[in-house]
């Protein structure tokens, strides 16, 4: 017999709209970096591992601020499908970085161990980062990021959207908006835009599911984790 849903107190629906529309537009606007490189090329910079530092700033930003929203209401991670303790979360990164690393260490092998077609590296490094540092940088923005957006698209925003009323399915189509939005600028390229969108509305209905963020976050993890071995595609 499934348990019965909890249900949390209502959500200020200022503090929904400031999380589902602010977080989206500073993405956005983090993501104009890719149109304008100069701004870190110019300070002697690599582009790459530079804006991927922002953006994993910006996640950890994102964790911390709906941290502080759900305290100001009362609410707990639990309430967001997120129930780990400091403890566990530590050993759930600690698994993640394991299993990160040991595909770190085999793309390296692989590597080390053949020559790469040049013009092939260069058409696979957009989507999968181009050297070891940037493989390590990588791994650790991949880590906050499948936190921090399945902490705040599905566990907060359908969970606030949920408190004020709204049906649950409807919840997780609206949550998945923003979601889209989340990515920047490559978000309004077809096939990356409807990519985003699916994926939200997949991530949400699996939360409602399993009433619980651990699955999603394993799977998100897996996803991003999935652009690393695209290099060995350049490999002769």
């Amino acid at each position: 017999m499934m348990p019965k849903e909890h249900v949390s107190p209502k959500m200020p629906l200022s503090k929904i709209l400031v999380v589902l529309t602010g977080f989206p537009a500073i993405a956005t606007l983090i993501s104009l970096l890719l149109i304008n490189r100069t701004l870190i090329t110019g300070s002697g910079l690599d582009f790459s591992d530079t804006f991927r530092v922002i953006v994993t700033g910006w996640y950890i930003i994102q964790i911390y601020l709906i941290y502080k929203i759900l305290r100001s209401e009362g609410w707990s991670w639990a309430e967001i499908g997120y129930p780990f303790t400091f403890k566990k979360t530590l050993y759930f990164c600690l698994g993640y970085l394991v299993f990160a690393f040991g595909l770190l260490f085999f793309i390296e092998y692989q590597l080390a161990h053949a020559a790469t077609d040049p013009e092939k590296l260069k058409a696979v490094v957009s989507l999968s980062p181009k050297d070891t540092t940037a493989r390590v940088i990588f791994i650790f923005m991949g880590l906050v990021g499948g936190l921090a957006e399945e902490l705040v698209y599905r566990g907060f925003a359908i969970r606030a959207l949920v408190s004020n009323g709204i049906n649950k399915w409807l919840a997780v189509t609206l949550a998945a908006i923003p979601f889209f939005f989340q990515h920047g600028i490559k978000a309004y390229q077809l096939t990356w835009g409807t990519w985003y969108f699916v994926w939200g509305i997949v991530f949400g209905i699996l939360f409602l599911l399993l009433r619980n963020l651990n699955l999603n976050i394993i799977i998100h993890w897996l996803i991003i984790l999935s652009a690393m071995p695209a290099v060995l595609q350049a490999i002769q």
